[in-house]
């Protein structure tokens, strides 16, 4: 009997030495959330310094497009005054011819309305380049007599330079009227019929802009 209680007393023993040494099993279960946390925290910067370079790159470049297009409208804006607008231009001057029927209404010397639009792009090249007098010429068709032509022409000329100054564009101004003794166009067919298309080429008003101080393009 001795024997016996000897022997199980030596194998419960050994159980519990076997119960309280440390299992290989337990720990490396506790290991992993230690490094899982610490790739978290690392995850979420590394995005953050590729954010946030693009951003200062990106400024810069939206600045310089954005002065760039604003200095091509400027030199598109000068551009399309100058060019809407029929005439010649010399080293001298520049000369603008306006339809005497989009200023005025038949026989009359009163400014319409619509004449608005192309003075005031006459009245900006004029702000622009003009350094010397401003010469202002009316012309007429060859319909009427020459002393009411003349007339008839020299009020639209007059027309036109108070207009311009009630702008603000107060220049050297010289207004003349020529009736119709300077056509650009023939008035009459060669059959001796009427010619409305070239009639209305000569009713026409005529801004000589000097971009000298002296008359050089005279």
């Amino acid at each position: 009997m001795k024997s016996a209680k000897t022997w199980l007393v030596s194998c419960t023993a050994l159980a519990l030495l076997a119960c309280h040494q440390p299992g290989a099993s337990t720990e490396p279960e506790s290991a992993p959330p230690a490094p899982e946390p610490k790739s978290q925290t690392l995850q979420p910067g590394a995005p953050e310094p590729e954010q946030a370079m693009p951003a200062p790159q990106a400024a810069p470049a939206s600045r310089i497009e954005a002065s760039g297009s604003s200095l091509r409208a400027q030199g598109s804006g000068l551009s399309a005054s100058g060019s809407s607008l029929s005439g010649k231009q010399s080293d001298f001057n520049i000369q603008i011819d306006l339809s005497a029927d989009v200023l005025f209404d038949f026989d009359k010397a009163e400014l319409k309305p619509e004449a608005n639009a192309e003075l005031q792009k006459a009245a900006d090249v004029i702000a622009q380049k003009g350094k010397g007098v401003i010469l202002i010429t009316g012309h007429t068709d060859g319909k009427g007599s020459d002393a009411y032509n003349l007339r008839l022409s020299r009020a639209r000329a007059e027309a036109v330079k108070n207009w311009l100054i009630a702008q603000g564009l107060q220049q050297n101004y010289q207004t003349e009227g020529k009736g119709a003794a300077h056509p650009v166009a023939p008035n009459t067919h060669a059959d001796g019929s009427d010619n409305p298309e070239g009639r209305a080429k000569n009713r026409r008003v005529e801004i000589v802009v000097n971009k000298t101080a002296t008359l050089g393009g005279q």
